[in-house]
């Protein structure tokens, strides 16, 4: 019996390359084998090499049967010199070595295929700024390679807050008939100490995918490029500066009042919304505007809207301003000091305060508001002489029921009454008596159920001027603000059934409270007594 050993041979599609020049190697041994036979890894000193095409068949041919296993590898030299591929081991045979010459430039054909057609390029919109101050660095990178992997390092420096503005943008384009894909990208570069600061530029990396149909197979090649550093001089703050270091080219506050009116009336609610807008300015950096009211009013402030604007910061604030009484009232005005870096001056920037002639609530310009809010807070409110049956129940529902009851029979019966009677015009004095007024605290509750803040608040303003010394103020207020904080804080919600609970569970012991003490008013007849 004669024994048979497979051949393996190595060939190359050139041995004289250039550095980078991809070529390719085949090694074939005439025997089918495992495709995972061949150890590539003796190529990882000299040279760069990819995934391999690997193809295996059997033929039959004049009574004779051939078999055979081939891989095709794309590989590329790194350096210049003299190099071997070294043997390659495949079951019981070996391939013998090949030695390669790696120039320079094997040939012009090489000369570009040395330099990969990929540039970056880096600007910033100034070199000389201010601590704190901020400035626009821009990358842009050509590519017209096949690429994987790749990847954009930021720019860093010492001294050097750096952060990414927005997301890249791509085109592409043709130059010279080659096709080209063009990124930018924008960094936010801020200062934080002064001196000179070197500024290293952005680096591109990733791996060139090199090799041609042919080969069957393509390589990767690690590559990188960097954008050309710069120094950037850093002033400090200057000494005689006062207030908040806000280092600016610009600087931009404004205001908007909803109504812009100057009157209003207790309880009527006003917004007010301010923007700052800074340029070349971090969110971080954007001051707490803190504005002192007067306790004549109640002020609601909602979270603060951060973004951008092409160059610029903004932030934008809302905040609802509720009148607690009459007269006039001054809303506070606002000023910031900055740096403007352009003229290397401190400036000033200031937005007015309002002047507001608070009126008593008016029936007429509010839903609901009955005439007890044009009364003095001398003035005895009228109270219908009603019988009053105590309820022991805590609940809220009940008096929530016993006043809707009460109107819908008040509703009925002067329906009925005017059905009854000729049509005639009523004078002013009969209107009167048939108008069912609610009280304080049958208002707050109307309102606490339809989610009427605003009028929660005026009814609320009736009873205290009534009750200015009541022993539950106190519990009622803290009660009524809470309310109104889910309507208009800053994290303003919906009044769930508990905060509407505790709420009806106050004015339910104020209820209690004003018909079994001294607040109903005796009725002006005086008792018949059997003689």
């Amino acid at each position: 019996m004669s024994s048979y050993a497979a051949q393996a041979v190595a060939t190359v599609s050139k041995n004289i390359v250039g550095v980078n020049e991809v070529f390719q190697l085949t090694i074939s041994v005439d025997d089918n084998v495992n495709t995972n036979a061949l150890d590539l890894s003796v190529l990882d000193d000299d040279f760069n090499y990819g995934s391999p095409s690997v193809s295996s068949g059997t033929s039959f041919v004049n009574g004779v049967v051939t078999r055979q296993t081939e891989w095709k590898i794309a590989v590329a030299a790194k350096e210049i010199g003299e190099f071997t591929i070294p043997s390659f081991r495949i079951g019981a045979s070996k391939t013998d070595p090949i030695t390669m010459t790696v120039m320079k430039s094997a040939n012009k054909s090489t000369t570009s295929a040395s330099k990969p057609e990929i540039r970056i390029d880096a600007e910033s919109n100034k070199d000389q700024l201010y601590v704190g101050e901020s400035i626009r660095y821009t990358v842009r990178i050509r590519i017209g390679e096949q690429m994987s992997q790749a990847a954009l390092q930021a720019p860093s420096g010492d001294g050097l807050n750096v952060k990414q503005l927005g997301e890249d943008r791509q085109v592409e384009t043709v130059l010279n008939g080659r096709r080209y894909l063009i990124i930018t990208r924008d960094y936010q570069i801020t200062a934080n100490k002064s001196g000179d600061i070197l500024l290293r530029g952005a680096k591109f990396t990733g791996n060139l995918i090199k090799g041609n149909r042919g080969f069957g197979s393509t390589l990767q090649i690690p590559f990188e490029q960097q954008a050309d550093d710069m120094t950037l001089s850093v002033q400090a703050k200057p000494a005689d500066y006062k207030g908040l270091w806000l280092p600016t080219e610009a600087l931009e506050l404004g205001q908007q009042w909803q109504p812009d009116v100057n009157e209003i009336k207790v309880g009527e609610p006003i917004s007010r919304t301010i923007t700052l807008r800074i340029k070349n300015a971090e969110q971080s950096t954007l001051p707490n505007l803190n504005l002192q009211y007067p306790n004549s009013v109640r002020v609601y402030d909602e979270s603060p809207v951060y973004g951008s604007d092409d160059d610029f910061t903004f932030m934008t604030i809302k905040q609802v301003i509720i009148p607690r009484q009459s007269g006039e009232i001054t809303l506070p005005e606002l000023s910031i000091n900055w740096w403007n870096t352009e003229t290397s001056k401190q400036e000033t920037s200031k937005i007015d305060g309002l002047t507001l002639s608070v009126l008593p609530g008016d029936p007429t310009s509010q839903a609901f508001l009955p005439p007890q809010a044009l009364q003095s807070d001398n003035a005895e409110p009228e109270v219908t002489n009603v019988q009053t049956e105590i309820v022991k129940d805590s609940g809220w529902w009940p008096w929530l029921s016993l006043c809707l009851a009460i109107l819908w029979l008040v509703t009925l019966v002067l329906w009925l009454l005017e059905k009854r009677k000729p049509k005639q015009r009523l004078q002013p004095s009969n209107k009167v008596t048939m108008q069912q007024q609610l009280t304080p605290i049958e208002g707050m509750i109307d309102a606490l159920g339809k989610n009427q803040p605003v009028q929660l608040q005026s009814y609320y303003q009736q009873w205290l001027k009534q009750h200015p010394n009541h022993p539950l103020t106190q519990e009622l207020d803290e009660a009524i603000q809470h309310v109104m904080q889910c309507h208009y804080s800053k994290n303003k919600h919906q009044v769930s059934n508990k905060d509407k609970q505790n709420a009806l569970a106050v004015m339910q012991r104020l209820n209690k409270t004003t018909v079994t003490g001294v607040n109903v008013k005796s009725s002006a007849l005086e008792p018949i007594t059997p003689k």
